[in-house]
């Protein structure tokens, strides 16, 4: 399987740290939950695979319910 990159669909499938530190739109925002399906925003470091990635979760309004920097284990990538 290829390594997660910048813009793709990720779930999450487990979290290393709970509680999840995470930002997001007041009105709708929550914690990071395993199942969730986001999308990487940004890569920090390209070349290291051990990187963390920026993911965010966004409502059908466009809303961002969570904002969180992820390790890549936590994550699988969504075909």
């Amino acid at each position: 399987m290829r390594p997660i990159r910048e813009y793709d669909t990720v779930r999450i499938v487990k979290l290393l740290k709970e509680p999840c530190e995470f930002t997001g739109t007041s009105s709708v925002a929550r914690a990071p939950r395993v199942g969730d399906v986001a999308i990487v925003c940004h890569e920090y470091f390209p070349s290291d695979p051990t990187a963390v990635l920026a993911v965010e979760l966004v409502d059908n309004e466009g809303y961002t319910i969570w904002f969180a920097d992820l390790e890549r284990e936590e994550l699988e990538l969504v075909p």
